[in-house]
């Protein structure tokens, strides 16, 4: 089946000289360090994505909420001696919209980075492959890209949306954009890289099997490094099941939105990393809190905690540490193939469920923050910083004994009603350090407070 290339003009500058400053792209992987991360120990249950498009496994399956793009893609390099798959990084590590894979290749005076990146918004996926030449001589590389398509329905959609045929690729030598398209239906995927890199159609020695009704196609570029250079070269790839214009569309978008597209996740990041932060002892909870952060935004005190269930007492510890295992590598891949409702509110739930043990609740129209301490007895000590609850940031610290606990809060709006409920158990109640009467109810005592600190011991 023929059919037509839409050429885009895309322009993204890409510095060359290695006397000068490092390029936008490589200051990207530098960038890296500032954001929250974690090493994936095992490259099959990888995973990497949002609610549009998700990249998985150690094969680097591509796929759309409604069609499969890539069973698999790969790169290599080649150098005067030998060609080198990069498919055995030394390390991977996660971040909360990339991921890196890093390679040592010493021998050849190379060392080697891919960064996989995507949008908040698009339909496509962006990889960085950054080359450096750690040698003290020049030399000429070549980069070679590997794509096996197979554009079929995802796994979500059901027989009605379209049946799988052969898939056929072709290359423009105008745009220097592939294009794969399923026989049958306007399924597309495209892929390239920049407008200032020369390449030309070539098959990789490390391609992957094809499946029966996909293909696959390649592109290589020669690289000339002088001693201590680094380049970066960047690969775009789009998917549609509306047509080739979209696709293409998207590449174009990806292509001029690499940077604006990046700094726009980055703020988002920034500004949450040292909101809501939390401090416990049981390091995977805390890690699983904070990038439940980072995937859904942070969660608002006042709404119903635990989507109103009720459960027996230790249900919700039990709970937090069963979702945390493995919770990072596992939450991209089970909330975007899941489509249940369930397993997305489970794991929304991190927040709530963590600032239910930590006791705290609010009445946002009244005004009042609640807490009412409810640590699991492995926990001696709890913290939380910066946490908004409407137009006021609060600090609570909690520690607890067998006979002692204490609580110490800090609040911006110090007109702010704060109300503290401790077990009937603990009848010595001291505030600032001078012992206070209270009542009790239902089994508690309340302390009604307003103020910017207020420090609280009670004994046994």
């Amino acid at each position: 089946m023929k059919y037509s290339f839409l050429a885009i003009p895309v322009v993204l500058l890409i510095s060359i000289s290695c006397k000068g400053p490092r390029s936008e792209e490589a200051i990207l992987f530098d960038s890296l360090e500032k954001l929250p991360s974690v090493s994936v120990k095992d490259a099959a249950s990888f995973s990497l994505g949002n609610e549009n498009i998700l990249l998985s496994g150690k094969q680097q399956e591509l796929t759309l909420e409604t069609i499969q793009l890539f069973s698999a893609f790969s790169a290599a390099v080649k150098t005067e001696t030998e060609s080198i798959c990069l498919d055995n990084p030394v390390d991977i590590t996660k971040y909360p919209f990339a991921s890196k894979q890093h390679f040592q290749l010493e021998n050849d005076g190379l060392e080697i980075n891919q960064l996989q990146f995507i949008s908040k918004d698009k339909l496509g996926i962006t990889l960085l492959y950054s080359i450096k030449n750690v040698d003290k001589s020049p030399k000429i590389t070549q980069f070679l890209f590997q794509a096996n398509t197979d554009l079929k329905p995802s796994i979500l959609m059901d027989s009605s949306f379209g049946s799988n045929a052969a898939d056929q690729v072709i290359f423009d030598e105008v745009t220097g954009i592939f294009t794969a398209k399923d026989e049958k239906n306007d399924w597309f995927a495209v892929w390239g890289t920049s407008t200032d890199f020369s390449m030309s159609p070539r098959d990789s020695d490390c391609s992957r099997d094809t499946s029966e009704l996909g293909t696959s196609a390649g592109f290589e570029i020669t690289v000339e490094l002088a001693a201590n250079e680094e380049r970066v070269i960047p690969v775009f790839i789009a998917g549609s099941d509306q047509g080739e214009f979209t696709a293409i569309e998207t590449f174009a978008d990806l292509r001029d939105g690499l940077f604006s597209d990046w700094d726009e996740n980055f703020a988002l990041i920034d500004s949450l990393q040292n909101t809501s932060k939390i401090i416990i002892p049981e390091e995977e909870i805390q890690e699983a809190y904070e990038w439940s952060k980072y995937e859904y935004g942070l969660f608002q005190v006042g709404k119903d905690i635990v989507n109103g269930l009720e459960s027996e007492e230790g249900w919700k510890y039990q709970m937090l540490k069963d979702f945390s295992k493995q919770y990072v590598e596992k939450i991209d891949k089970e909330v975007f193939y899941s489509q249940n409702d369930l397993i997305q509110v489970d794991y929304q739930s991190v927040q709530p469920l963590l600032l239910d043990l930590l006791g705290i609740d609010a009445d946002i129209e009244s005004r009042v923050t609640y807490i009412r301490p409810n640590l699991p007895k492995e926990w001696k000590e709890a913290s939380i910083e910066n946490l908004w609850i409407d137009d006021n940031k609060i600090n609570i610290s909690i520690s607890s004994n067998t006979d002692l606990i204490s609580l110490e809060i800090t609040q911006t709006q110090k007109k702010a009603g704060l109300s503290i409920e401790l077990p009937a158990e603990y009848s010595k109640v001291k505030v600032l350090g001078k012992e206070v009467s209270n009542d009790t109810k239902d089994g508690y005592r309340r302390i009604l407070m307003t103020g910017d600190h207020v420090k609280i011991e009670a004994k046994k």
